[in-house]
């Protein structure tokens, strides 16, 4: 489950591009460690291309800022949400063991991008799946982490294949690689 994210754009060439732009669109969103209720920049499809908006990470109804895959298609609840999909944008997440210890797992990708589904409210849900491999010694479930190629073709409707990434879990001074 994925209850805190981190966010931060570098200053390169796609952060400034990504940075210009929502400055452009007056966009208000957070930086650092994002806490549920945070406005949150995401990217959204824009005819065939990609577009940046900001949404409020969770539900004002219910406190909810998950959404399991597995009950997407079959939960009543997100039946209105399904077809608003779009991605959050970060540097990595975190996650606490069962000693309540924090990690922050992260990819060797500049950011990787996180699979959410939105109301219209724009209140935004980061969908999850079961955890894997040694992930699962952390927690029990882990955010539908893409690519940027995945990331655009999920946004746009396609169904992507939710395959296993290869993650970094980082414990005080430890750095393990998951497969």
């Amino acid at each position: 489950m994925c209850g805190r994210y981190e966010f931060a754009l570098k200053d390169d060439k796609k952060g400034r591009q990504i940075k210009n732009k929502a400055k452009e669109m007056n966009l208000v969103y957070k930086q650092g460690e994002i806490f549920p209720g945070d406005e949150v920049l995401c990217i959204v499809p824009k005819k065939d291309k990609i577009d940046l908006d900001s949404k409020k990470w969770g539900l004002s109804s219910n406190r909810q800022i998950n959404a399991r895959i597995e009950s997407l298609r079959t939960n009543p609840f997100y039946s209105k949400m399904l077809s608003n999909r779009c991605a959050v944008i970060c540097n990595g997440f975190y996650e606490w063991d069962p000693d309540k210890r924090k990690h922050f797992i992260s990819s060797d990708d500049e950011y990787i991008y996180l699979a959410c589904i939105y109301n219209s409210n724009n209140e935004l849900l980061i969908i999850t799946r079961d955890s894997y491999s040694d992930f699962k010694k952390i927690h029990d479930r882990i955010p539908v982490i893409m690519d940027q190629k995945e990331m655009l073709e999920y946004i746009h409707g396609k169904d992507i294949d939710i395959a296993k990434k290869d993650l970094k879990i980082s414990d005080l001074d430890n750095d393990i690689k998951l497969f």
